[in-house]
C-alpha cells in the first residue's frame, strides 16, 4: 500500500509541474522584428540552363539586411516567419520556417495531385535568403509555374551586453 502511495505522490507530483509551466522572462534583451514583403517577379529560380534541369532546382528571394552584423552573427539569434493575411486579424498567422505544407489539388484533367511546399530561409552577414520548393518538383517541366507573393518577417535578437 505504501509503494502505491508512493507512486501515485510522485505522479501527481509529476502532473501538477506539467500542468503549471513556469516563465523566465529575460530582462535586456533587444528584438527588432524587419518586414520583407517578396514579390512576384522577385523570386529566381536556381537552374541556369538546359544541361542542369532536373537537379533539385528551387526559387530563391535575397534581400540585404544590415541589421545582422558579425555580433548578431556570433552571439545572437535570427528568425525568420512566413506571414499570411497579415490584414485580416481573424485570419492573420505566422509561422515559423521551415514550413513545410502538404497540399491536395485537383489538376487539369480532374485527378487529385499530392505534393509538399517549403519555406525555408538562410542567412549570412548582412543578408537573407528565403527558398520555396515543392515535392514534385511541376516548376522543372513547366517553366510558367512561379511561388506567390509572400510576407515574412525576420526576428532579431540581439545579444546581451
Amino acid at each position: 500500500m505504501r509503494k502505491i502511495l508512493f507512486l501515485f505522490s510522485i505522479l501527481l507530483a509529476m502532473v501538477s509541474c506539467v500542468s503549471n509551466p513556469t516563465y523566465v522572462e529575460q530582462e535586456g534583451a533587444t528584438l527588432k522584428t524587419i518586414r520583407v514583403k517578396v514579390q512576384l517577379d522577385e523570386w529566381s529560380y536556381t537552374q541556369q540552363g538546359t544541361t542542369d534541369q532536373f537537379n533539385n532546382n528551387y526559387f530563391y528571394a535575397g534581400f540585404n539586411v544590415p541589421e545582422i552584423n558579425k555580433e548578431v552573427f556570433d552571439y545572437g539569434e535570427v528568425k525568420a516567419y512566413a506571414v499570411f493575411d497579415r490584414q485580416y486579424a481573424s485570419k492573420a498567422r505566422k509561422h515559423l520556417l521551415p514550413y513545410v505544407l502538404h497540399v491536395e489539388e485537383q489538376n487539369n484533367y480532374g485527378e487529385w495531385i499530392y505534393f509538399t511546399e517549403t519555406y525555408d530561409f538562410t542567412y549570412g552577414l548582412g543578408w537573407v535568403e528565403f527558398n520555396f520548393r515543392t515535392s514534385d518538383f511541376a516548376y522543372e517541366d513547366n517553366v510558367n509555374i512561379n511561388p506567390p507573393a509572400m510576407e515574412f518577417d525576420i526576428v532579431i535578437t540581439y545579444p546581451q551586453e
